[in-house]
């Protein structure tokens, strides 16, 4: 820390005579370096020091305080926001206003008694101005409290974790279904389970780049996804998060809901959860912590906990995504670093089960929460305790339903979710179907018609044996049976399907049902209609509700005859 003889000579003449009012030293020195020595003569001595300091008012003691705590120092910036204002004044503006006598704020009070120097000095960034103790004077304090080791905070109230939000394990089951999706380039609103994530295609597509899951180019890594899909739960959890706190792809302040990023700016997300993280493991010991009570508690003592800089809150480029506002600025510190704190501790730290979390009532967004046992094990960098194994079959029809339990290896899960149809989530667990389309499927990915028998008997209770049938035959020969929209024309009399057959609806016509009936393509119905006429029969569309074209609907009153 500069001294006190660096911190006088830096002040002017006239500032050294005001800090000689407080001092009680004569105010008739001629020059900077000898008001400066008759200065430091008087600051240095004990009983002098201890007079000033208790001459300074209460809240300027708490500001000294403060300083002291922090090994003598803070970033400026942050100083003149918990202790200012602080009117920034020449000398000849000085003279005129005389601030020392009626300061503003303790920031100034401890200025103008001399107590604190402004200096550039080397900060974890690098040089960074700051309020600093000189050394002489600091060491006339007494000695500073302990670092804090309290919570941050305070606990819940009871009305804040009136209703226990349910937990999800499945964090990793969704992200298998991602990762089985980006393989097979299929849809991710048709996943089965899309419904019950709690995240965005953009969440877990960063959570896969930071397990390395994911190329720079966006395509699976076929390695790196069987090691993880293999690896036990417990340990697969651990992976994932120490993938999102030591990585940098998953960056929680433009990817939490509610703002948008822009501009080619860059923060450091490790800063931040970290932070959070620190703050959390210091809470006690099942206790409900409440959510609004540390942001409080953070914007009071450690705003600049994520910034790069101390009092830096305009070189990122944020808008808020709904009303379009910039979110530079200290005024928009909740909407900013409140807002991440809320999404750490209620989206990746929840979702990974290392909080549970609790509202006021069903429906209310979260105002509690509360470190986990799982999430003690994480943080301390350990699997959580062993979980149900990831051991149980699959189950398959023989009309070819197939369902995945919770419990399924993921590995297996994630190859069967690349080719088969996806059907959807039921309690216990995933639901597909094997069809014709899922063994074109898995072809186009290169996954032969055996390799799928194969995986099928390695994994299932039984496998039918007309399912062994159906996906040889397709290989050999084919869809072997086809599904049509089709509708069928009955007529009284044979002779006019003849007919029928010889007009220019005969490209429309199916195969016959009957000597009286014939399928014919749903769509084409009124041109059949129309042939018949030409031909000297009407006919009529009769499917009631259900109109073959949009400006066709069924007429009504009409009996169900057949063409005649």
């Amino acid at each position: 820390m500069p001294s006190l003889h660096y911190h006088l000579r830096q002040a002017d003449l006239g500032l050294l005579r005001i800090f000689a009012r407080t001092w009680g030293v004569p105010e008739t020195f001629p020059t900077v370096a000898a008001g400066a020595d008759a200065l430091e003569a008087a600051m240095r001595t004990p009983a002098e020091a201890e007079a000033v300091l208790a001459r300074l008012p209460e809240d300027a003691r708490v500001a000294l305080e403060a300083l002291h705590a922090r090994q003598g120092r803070l970033p400026w910036a942050e100083f003149v926001r918990r202790f200012g204002p602080f009117r920034e004044m020449g000398p000849g503006r000085r003279e005129r206003e005389k601030p020392h006598e009626q300061p503003v704020s303790p920031a100034e009070v401890l200025w103008y008694a001399g107590w604190v120097g402004r200096a550039f000095l080397e900060g974890p960034e690098g040089p960074l101005e700051f309020a600093y103790i000189p050394d002489e004077l600091r060491a006339l304090l007494p000695p500073p409290p302990p670092p804090e080791t309290a919570p941050l905070g305070r606990p819940a109230t009871r009305d804040e974790r009136a209703f226990l939000l349910p937990s999800h394990d499945h964090i990793l089951d969704h992200l298998t279904t991602y990762l089985a999706a980006r393989r097979a380039n299929r849809p991710l609103d048709e996943a089965p389970d899309r419904k019950a994530w709690r995240y965005t295609p953009a969440h877990l597509e960063a959570l896969a780049r930071a397990l390395g899951v994911l190329t720079s180019a966006g395509e699976v890594d076929t390695a790196a996804v069987r090691a993880f899909l293999e690896a036990p739960r417990a340990e697969a959890l651990l992976r994932l998060f120490v993938a999102w706190r030591e990585g940098l792809a998953f960056n929680d302040l433009k990817l939490m809901p509610g703002v948008v990023a822009e501009g080619p700016w860059e923060n450091d997300p490790r800063r931040g959860r970290e932070a959070v993280l620190g703050w959390l493991v210091r809470l006690p010991a099942n206790t409900w912590w409440s959510l609004e009570g540390l942001v409080a508690a953070v914007h009071q003592c450690c705003p600049d906990f994520q910034r790069p800089a101390p009092g830096d809150y305009d070189s990122w480029y944020l808008r808020a995504a709904e009303s379009g506002e910039t979110l530079t600025g200290w005024e928009h510190w909740d909407a900013v670093d409140g807002a991440l704190i809320r999404f750490v501790l209620t989206g990746p730290l929840a979702w990974m089960g290392v909080v549970a979390l609790a509202a006021p009532a069903k429906g209310a967004p979260p105002a509690a929460f509360r470190l986990t046992r799982r999430g003690q094990a994480l943080l301390a960098g350990k699997p959580p305790a062993a979980s149900t194994p990831e051991n149980q079959p699959l189950m398959l029809r023989a009309d070819g339903r197939l369902f995945a339990p919770w419990r399924s290896p993921r590995v297996v899960r994630y190859h069967i979710a690349r080719f088969a149809e996806w059907e959807g989530t039921d309690r216990s667990g995933y639901r597909f179907r094997l069809t014709a389309r899922a063994l074109q499927r898995a072809a186009g990915q290169g996954i032969a018609a055996e390799r799928v028998l194969a995986l099928l008997k390695q994994h299932t209770r039984a496998l039918p044996k007309t399912i062994v049938q159906a996906v040889r035959r397709w290989e050999a020969e084919g869809v072997q049976a086809t599904i049509r929209p089709m509708v069928v024309l009955q007529v009284r009399d044979p002779a006019i399907l003849e007919a029928l057959r010889k007009s220019r609806a005969a490209r429309f016509l199916g195969p016959p049902l009957g000597p009286a009936a014939i399928a014919v393509r749903r769509d084409a119905a009124p041109v059949v209609l129309s042939a018949l006429a030409e031909m000297g029969y009407f006919g009529e569309i009769a499917l009631q509700n259900e109109p073959l074209l949009k400006n066709q609907p069924p007429k009504e009153g009409k009996s169900n005859k057949p063409a005649s």
